[in-house]
């Protein structure tokens, strides 16, 4: 059930033959999104952020990935392929970024550009921001799309701390659209610029992001989708004569590493937390206002940062080590023109294009007076509820039941406590 008058675009189907609702994912999504009626799973599109709890835990491969091949890009003229800085990390140290990205020129990309550079230009503009007066604080990184998606349903009262500048994705999309457009003499719509995504929530931020109408990414292919197509050409490149590296790569400091941004800021004035639950205690903290002496929150979705996203392959702590080694051993600090960078953000080229608003929810109703009514009616069936939170009902709390119940979704008598 959606809000009159909006869609929601979401990374992954549900064939509901699968399912033998064993309730797993009910409780392990963070907005309550999911229900079970009749012993088949239903998800709510207006509170789902697709964080990809759903596709991890369940067994019976419910909930499928939409995902978008190779093959289907080749209508633009030039291909360029942007990485996920985790993709460096599943196939080992033995295997060096270079390696991947002739790899990737071998199964069809014409280009491979690498989004190290930006995030060291994007933690300078975002260092400086941070002093400049009036800025309220603590801003919220916006780099991962599922916290920004769990604000706008769940804390909306915070979406003004998201910090206003755009993620180095979306920036570095725009800077190579313009780039490539003008050195090959080709109009943008002609260049294809294709992310390699970790996760669900990066591919919904590029259908449908929630800071701009459009993005400048045209399609995102998931990791493990191209880890199979790739693997055949790394051995081949690993086993071939004459291996060299390319002298200009940069690994960088991946953002998607938790604890890297902090970094960049200085500790001291930043605080990093990851997975949902620990992030949701931090964002209640901000709301009660508890939280102080604090500039900036580093929030990651996943436990481990992006190496823990639903589309990669690797161990997520073995992935983690591979990136430290990556960046041990090709991590040198660019020397940044400081004055340019300085005037494009007075330009305002890095901002988001609009700010992000709260999302909007179903309500009880939207007639006042029914809504007031129904919410009574909430709130009396929640207090002849157990409170045991079970999921037995097929909602994953006993609030939720009881909104479910006023909205006549659900029958009190659903609860096997109660009858």
């Amino acid at each position: 059930m959606n809000p009159a008058g909006f869609s929601f675009y979401h990374a992954h189907h549900i064939i509901e033959e699968r399912c033998k609702a064993r309730m797993k994912c009910l409780h392990l999504c963070p907005t309550e999104a999911i229900r079970v009626r009749g012993g088949k799973v239903a998800f709510l599109n207006d509170l789902c952020i697709d964080c990809g709890e759903c596709i991890t835990a369940c067994t019976q491969k419910v909930f499928v990935p939409k995902s978008e091949e190779k093959e289907e890009f080749n209508s633009f003229s030039f291909q360029i392929a942007i990485p996920s800085p985790v993709l460096y990390a599943q196939f080992g140290p033995d295997v060096y970024p270079p390696v991947i990205h002739r790899a990737l020129k071998n199964v069809g990309f014409d280009a491979v550009v690498d989004v190290a550079h930006i995030t060291q230009e994007l933690g300078f503009v975002l260092l400086h921001h941070l002093k400049m007066k009036g800025v309220i604080k603590p801003l919220i990184s916006s780099y991962c799309p599922t916290i920004v998606r769990f604000l706008q349903v769940k804390y909306p009262n915070l979406v003004n701390h998201i910090e206003p500048l755009d993620v180095p994705l979306e920036i570095l999309g725009k800077e190579t659209k313009n780039l490539y457009a003008k050195k090959l003499g080709l109009h943008k719509n002609r260049i294809g610029v294709i992310y390699l995504s970790q996760c669900p929530a990066k591919i919904v931020s590029i259908k449908q992001p929630a800071e701009k109408e459009h993005s400048w990414i045209d399609g995102a292919i998931p990791i493990k989708e191209i880890y199979n197509i790739l693997m055949p050409e790394v051995f081949k490149i690993m086993e071939s004569p004459g291996n060299t590296l390319e002298e200009d790569f940069h690994y960088g400091k991946d953002w998607g590493l938790l604890g890297n941004l902090s970094h960049v800021l200085g500790p001291e004035h930043c605080l990093s937390v990851a997975g949902l639950s620990h992030v949701k205690k931090i964002f209640d903290d901000i709301e009660n206002s508890k939280l102080r002496n604090v500039d900036f929150i580093e929030a990651l979705a996943c436990m481990q940062g992006c190496v823990s996203g639903a589309y990669c392959v690797e161990n997520p702590y073995i992935a983690r080590h591979t990136a430290i080694l990556m960046e041990k051993a090709f991590h040198h600090s660019e020397k940044l023109d400081k004055k340019n960078i300085l005037k494009r953000y007075r330009r305002k080229f890095y901002s988001m294009e609009h700010p992000i608003l709260p999302r909007p929810t179903r309500a009880i109703d939207n007639d006042i007076n029914a809504s007031i009514k129904k919410l009574r009616q909430k709130e009396r069936i929640l207090m002849k509820l157990p409170q045991k939170d079970c999921g037995l009902c097929g909602s994953p709390s006993c609030a939720s039941f009881a909104e479910d119940c006023a909205r006549g979704e659900a029958d009190v008598t659903e609860c096997i406590f109660f009858s």
